[in-house]
């Protein structure tokens, strides 16, 4: 048995029959409150149920609040959607392509962020990424 906290958890890499998260509440120093753990940060830990070579299956526990449960049954029925974080970024990745040569115009820019999530996620989610819909702009 190992017993840890969530900041712990996310750098551990030791595969256990069973993970059991007890709480999903951490403490942001940025909001100055506690929020529930995200998306990512659930999986990571989750992803450690089940060790190769000795179980075919492992098992994943969330202990929560009953106003979270719906939120992690949408979770692990897959229905809340991941989404990209390489917007914040996006500025440093562009300039590291272009100093590395990578890209060299516009075009080559365009080219290079179709090859990413982000460009998917944006496809499919634009409004998540403050992207105006089709109705929005006939509506201008």
């Amino acid at each position: 048995m190992l017993v840890s906290t969530a900041t712990l958890a996310w750098g551990v890499n030791l595969p256990a029959h069973t993970v059991i998260i007890k709480g999903t509440q951490v403490y942001s120093p940025e909001l100055g409150r506690w929020v529930e753990l995200s998306l990512q940060d659930v999986m990571q830990m989750l992803g450690r149920a089940g060790r190769p070579r000795y179980d075919t299956e492992g098992e994943g526990l969330i202990l929560t609040g009953y106003e979270e449960v719906r939120y992690y049954l949408n979770l692990l029925n897959m229905q809340v959607s991941l989404e990209s974080q390489m917007l914040a970024a996006l500025p440093d990745q562009l300039n590291a392509e272009v100093v590395s040569g990578t890209v060299s115009s516009i075009k080559d820019a365009v080219n290079w962020l179709s090859f990413t999530y982000l460009y998917v996620r944006m496809l499919k989610n634009p409004k998540h990424y403050s992207i105006p819909s089709d109705e929005a702009e006939d509506d201008k």
